[in-house]
């Protein structure tokens, strides 16, 4: 009861943290003014981030694939995209009820009758492995910085920096989670390849609002950052909007042009996960993997 009563509060906080940094964003920029760049916004380049995002999803469900089969539940790739798509969807549009994780976990064990603890296990190495990758882009990325490479002491610091992380993430995951140990290095090569991707998205996005832009390489750090921080918010929505409206006052970008990058990128992830309400209602089945 106790633990229901803290998620229901923590669940509560997040949906008012959202709300409260979308009103103040748009309080600082007329939301018209962001439906004006939106309108003027190249429809190809919209296009090519939105495929480059769908494909980033794709390889993230692959990749927790791999953690389930590690451990001897054979689920179909078929059924694990409707499930991830579906978890997709309770993550985005459902902020008061049961996550996506947890919903994955409760169909699984109870279609399956599978460890809802060893389910758990999975969720939670597939999401220790996305956070590794953004680690290892963040030290890559910021290596490219004019304000850091300028500096000889941390151009040295960046590569141990980023050798401890992965070097923390391998113990962290192989010592608590043994049985993934031999698909650390697959699953982690995975996970830059989604954040990758998702970093290209972006910078389609910047393409399609203004194909001129400079200093991309900001942004993708900013973008992130601000993947890291959206656990504070529904469905990362505020955070990502809050975070890039700030980097425009820090590094004198155009404030419209961030704000709509974060807005376009947020619709990106709307659409994506919209879909999982079309397998909710036909109600799939789910099946095994066949040799």
């Amino acid at each position: 009861m106790k633990s229901n009563y803290r998620k229901l509060i923590f669940k509560g906080a997040k949906i008012i943290i959202t709300l409260v940094l979308i009103y103040y964003v748009f309080d600082q920029i007329p939301f018209f003014q962001v439906i004006e760049v939106l309108k003027q916004s190249n429809l190809f380049y919209l296009f090519l981030g939105l495929l480059t995002f769908v494909l980033s999803q794709f390889i993230s469900a692959v990749r927790l694939l791999q953690f389930f089969h590690k451990l001897g539940y054979h689920l179909s790739a078929k059924s694990n995209y409707y499930l991830y798509i579906i978890g997709m969807f309770y993550n985005f549009f459902i902020p008061g009820g049961i996550g996506g994780d947890a919903y994955k976990v409760f169909l699984l064990n109870k279609h399956f009758n599978w460890s809802a603890k060893k389910l758990t296990s999975a969720v939670f190495v597939d999401r220790i492995m996305g956070l590794t990758a953004i680690g290892v882009l963040l030290v890559i990325g910021a290596f490219f910085l004019k304000q850091i490479s300028s500096i000889p002491c941390l151009k040295l610091v960046l590569p141990v920096l980023l050798s401890l992380g992965v070097l923390f993430s391998y113990f962290f995951v192989t010592r608590l989670f043994k049985v993934f140990k031999c698909v650390f290095s697959l699953t982690l090569v995975q996970s830059i390849m989604v954040q990758l991707l998702q970093c290209i998205s972006l910078v389609c996005i910047l393409y399609a609002i203004d194909n001129t832009f400079e200093n991309w390489i900001i942004y993708v750090l900013v973008f992130l950052i601000s993947s890291v921080l959206s656990i504070f918010s529904f469905a990362g929505i505020g955070v990502r909007e809050i975070i890039f409206f700030k980097a425009a006052e820090w590094f004198v970008f155009n404030e419209v042009m961030s704000l709509s990058v974060a807005l376009i990128f947020s619709i990106y992830t709307a659409l994506v996960s919209f879909f999982g309400i079309y397998f909710i209602f036909r109600k799939v089945p789910l099946v095994l993997k066949t040799n």
